[in-house]
């Protein structure tokens, strides 16, 4: 089967989404199949196996501030006029997109004869007035999480199915402590090391975790892997409350490189105060014998399901989160436990062939 997985973002960023492109689009040349992932220039393939056709685009700040997701709308507007001929030209048996932004392009290219199958699987509710209009031009709805599936089909009226994400658990895995790498980052070789990854915005929330760290041991630390708008004001955070040799902020790092990064701490933790879909850095951390504290909402509790992997906290409450962070890193023999068990839940439930599995089964119209 040929397939293409056509969303702007995974020509050039490393968020969850794009994640999903490149990852399910390798397990599934795994399993023989042709893909290609076309999107926006500015990146490189992460993977020999799977194609990237980078298209250029008018980025969305060239646009006028009508609002976010006008300025998203439009910039796919650019995109899809480069991705709709390569589209009809490309012989696909499948198109994947992510965003209800690409409606048109799907309307489009059906219009002048694309015969691929085509399918949403999405990861948020990015929804824009009049989309629905353009909706009858996918033909298989999917998401990531029961909690974004209700959300999709409440909105759309067409049944969803849920496929969760995965994680590439051969490369995502428990490695022994290095004491000098941890050195080199500046984290104590005996502190608990909490960590976060993911794009440093206010809705991440990860000042709830900085502002817990306030009161807990001092050898608990935090680790930030990312960057973005908020870096700024979370290192003010930090040292304001007398914190800075205490949180470390990585920088944006390769997704290929992340392993080595979460082998370096003891818990992951993901504080988002915004809606999450899912979350894939979440199930990679797992994969990597971490456990995890999370926030209990969106499709966060579907990975954190029960405390044998980690524990489920009210979104944006400091004093739950750091005695939740105080009692679980204090259970050195617990935490151990759910570091195991936070492994065999990634080897059972997320993985990405068993993902490419289930999204073949869903092209094919068959139950999934």
């Amino acid at each position: 089967m040929k397939i293409c997985f056509c969303n702007l973002t995974a020509g050039f960023k490393s968020g969850g989404l794009e994640t999903y492109c490149w990852e399910a689009g390798h397990a599934l040349a795994g399993l023989g199949h042709q893909v290609t992932v076309m999107g926006g220039v500015g990146g490189a393939a992460r993977h020999e196996d799977v194609e990237l056709i980078a298209l250029p685009y008018t980025p969305r700040n060239q646009y006028p501030n009508l609002g976010s997701r006008f300025r998203k709308f439009m910039e796919r507007r650019s995109f899809a006029s480069k991705a709709l001929p390569r589209l009809l030209d490309g012989n696909y048996d499948a198109v994947v997109i992510n965003k209800p932004y690409d409606f048109p392009l799907l309307w489009q290219a059906k219009r002048q004869g694309l015969k691929a199958v085509t399918v949403l699987r999405s990861g948020g509710t990015e929804f824009w007035r009049g989309d629905r209009w353009f909706a009858g031009a996918v033909d298989r709805w999917a998401s990531s999480s029961a909690y974004n599936a209700k959300q999709v089909q409440g909105h759309y009226g067409r049944p969803v199915t849920v496929i969760h994400n995965g994680v590439d658990t051969d490369r995502f895995r428990p490695q022994p402590r290095d004491p000098s790498r941890r050195a080199a980052r500046g984290l104590p070789a005996d502190a608990t090391v909490l960590v976060s990854v993911g794009r440093v915005v206010g809705w991440k929330g990860f000042s709830v975790v900085i502002e817990a760290l306030v009161g807990l041991p001092h050898d608990i630390h935090y680790l930030i892997v990312g960057d973005g708008e908020d870096r700024d004001r979370l290192e003010q955070q930090a040292a304001s409350l007398g914190l800075g040799g205490r949180v470390h902020f990585a920088g944006a790092v390769a997704h290929g490189e992340l392993p080595g990064w979460l082998a370096l701490a003891d818990i992951y933790v993901q504080p988002s105060v915004g809606e999450e879909a899912f979350g894939i850095s979440v199930v990679e951390g797992l994969a990597c014998g971490l456990p995890a504290l999370v926030s209990d909402q969106g499709g966060l509790p579907e990975i954190v399901c029960d405390e044998s992997v980690g524990r489920r906290l009210p979104s944006g409450d400091v004093a739950a989160w750091r005695d939740a962070t105080a009692r679980f890193s204090a259970d050195k023999a617990g935490l151990a436990a759910a570091g195991v068990a936070a492994r065999a839940r990634a080897e059972a439930a997320f993985t990405w062939t068993g993902n490419a599995q289930k999204l073949l089964r869903l092209i094919d119209g068959e139950a999934v």
